[in-house]
């Protein structure tokens, strides 16, 4: 994707890997460019080759000088991936996880006025809409699907900076989704930030990545918190550990980690034995099908853990 980038280092949105062009030339900083970003400079901070960083460095470096407003750098437009004009003036809930990159990159200051436009979407609707127009200052498309990415810039603010004003958005964050989100099930996406009508879907990200951001925001005394390595998140939130050995010192989990497995990361051998018992459970599309429509939304009554394989 690096060599199919354009003369001014922006990317388009839709690339055809047979024809090898470009479909949408719509560069942005939000669905369906999003993670490239993330992913050059995450692997630049996990592998350490500098490639990775050169490349950021310079793709960021379009962005601020095309599609970064010139009022304050509180939003990015969506910009034609070879002229650099602006061509539409919205912006969508993903792109709410560019703050917690630039912090990642060192740009706190600009993280900070980045994450504003959302903060005031949040305030204002209680929730993110999917897309919201600049222009009209109203939402283009109405949903909120309990994403993940506002929270994970308030996160990443926080931590970079300690001020206590990020966990009051946490709070109005978590209060917001127990008042207008909550099921008795679990939770749900809001189909509508205006009238806050809800639907029947709540996605995988939610607990990857939605709770586990919320959460690490408010616990203070997280293992990850005390790490000084190269540990990262995935675009999905799952924390990759450092590959390096343990000879490396600074480059691997510190032996004084409270993790309960911690003795798995230290080792060049694999545990002796893993019970394969404990990995097995019965098949829940199987469970799932055997409910009556009326208990559509209950859920499965699975084993007890002494009893799987039995």
């Amino acid at each position: 994707m690096w060599t199919a980038r354009s003369k001014r280092n922006l990317f388009g949105n839709d690339y055809d890997m047979e024809q090898e062009k470009w479909i949408h030339p719509t560069s942005s900083i939000g669905a369906g460019v999003d993670s490239i970003f993330e992913y050059m400079f995450k692997s630049y901070v996990y592998f350490g080759g500098h490639k990775y960083l050169r490349s950021f460095e310079a793709a960021y470096g379009a962005l601020l000088q095309y599609s970064r407003d010139t009022t304050g750098g509180y939003a990015f437009y969506n910009v034609h991936m070879r002229s650099g004009e602006v061509v539409s003036s919205w912006v969508d809930s993903l792109s709410a996880f560019f703050p917690g990159l630039m912090v990642l990159a060192g740009d706190v200051d600009g993280a900070e006025s980045a994450y504003m436009l959302y903060y005031h979407m949040w305030n204002r609707f209680r929730a993110l809409p999917e897309r919201f127009n600049l222009f009209a200052r109203e939402p283009d498309i109405f949903y909120y699907l309990l994403r993940p990415e506002f929270i994970e810039s308030t996160y990443y603010l926080y931590r970079a900076t300690q001020d206590p004003f990020y966990l009051d958005v946490g709070e109005m964050i978590l209060t917001d989704l127990n008042a207008l989100m909550r099921t008795s099930c679990g939770f749900t996406a809001m189909h509508d930030v205006l009238t806050h009508t809800l639907e029947e879907r709540m996605d995988s990200f939610v607990l990857s990545e939605t709770f586990k951001y919320l959460y690490l925001l408010f616990d203070e005394e997280n293992p990850l918190h005390k790490l000084d390595n190269n540990f990262v998140f995935t675009t999905e939130g799952h924390v990759l550990l450092p590959l390096s050995p343990v000879r490396d010192g600074s480059a691997q989990y510190p032996r004084s980690s409270s993790f309960a497995k911690r003795k798995l990361l230290h080792s060049e051998q694999p545990p002796e034995f893993i019970n394969p018992e404990l990995y097995k459970i019965d098949n829940i599309r199987e469970r799932l099908s055997k409910l009556r429509k009326s208990e559509m939304f209950a859920f499965p009554i699975f084993p007890e853990p002494n009893s799987l394989g039995n």
